[in-house]
């Protein structure tokens, strides 16, 4: 059977003493800062933006191209052609177009003459049309000096286009001295002139 020893109360009274001296030697926990603690996360905070920020790739903003504006051009208003008028005086009523053409000429222009001279003038046409020339085609003197012995002479033949014909006429020289000019016409059937010619004659004093 163990026995208990005894421990003197001054003794144990001791060793509580020193157990309440080691504990307020130890050092002392420092208190938390919070105003420290929230100046270093916002710092970090900042600093981690910062870092983000420069780390993405800095967008280039591609320039959208103005629309361009093309002018269209304003259609002027269409001209209005008037009609193209029928053939004048060379359009014959049966159909065809009358036309001639002075080919020769017996004597020719600028024939010296005596007053009172008689002479034959002979003219070669051709029918340049698309119609037939009938003997009711006629040559008549226009006007000018008045010399021939007939004023209106009928062909003789029908002419037939690209034909020719000649046709004469007498004239008589004038009395009086000069440059003298004789004018004609060539008519068809219905009295319509469609070729115009001359004669012209010196008169000697």
């Amino acid at each position: 059977m163990h026995k208990y020893t005894k421990i003197p109360s001054f003794l144990l009274f001791g060793i509580i003493l020193l157990s309440i001296i080691l504990s307020a030697c130890q050092p002392a926990e420092p208190a938390l800062d919070i105003d420290a603690q929230r100046t270093a996360f916002a710092q970090t905070a900042a600093a981690q933006s910062t870092q983000t920020a420069a780390a993405q790739p800095t967008s280039t903003e591609t320039p959208v191209p103005s629309p361009t504006f093309t002018p269209t051009e304003v259609p002027t208003s269409t001209p209005i052609l008037s009609p193209t008028p029928a053939e004048p005086d060379d359009q014959p009523p049966g159909g065809g177009t009358n036309r001639a053409q002075l080919i020769d000429q017996e004597p020719e222009n600028n024939l010296t003459a005596s007053p009172g001279q008689e002479f034959t003038v002979t003219w070669t046409f051709e029918n340049r049309g698309t119609s037939t020339w009938s003997t009711s085609y006629y040559i008549e003197y226009a006007f000018g000096d008045q010399m021939s012995v007939e004023d209106k002479v009928f062909l003789w033949i029908d002419v037939p286009p690209e034909r020719s014909l000649p046709i004469s006429v007498n004239f008589i020289a004038p009395e009086s001295p000069g440059n003298k000019v004789s004018n004609w016409k060539l008519f068809d059937a219905d009295g319509i002139a469609f070729y115009d010619f001359n004669f012209i004659v010196n008169v000697d004093n």
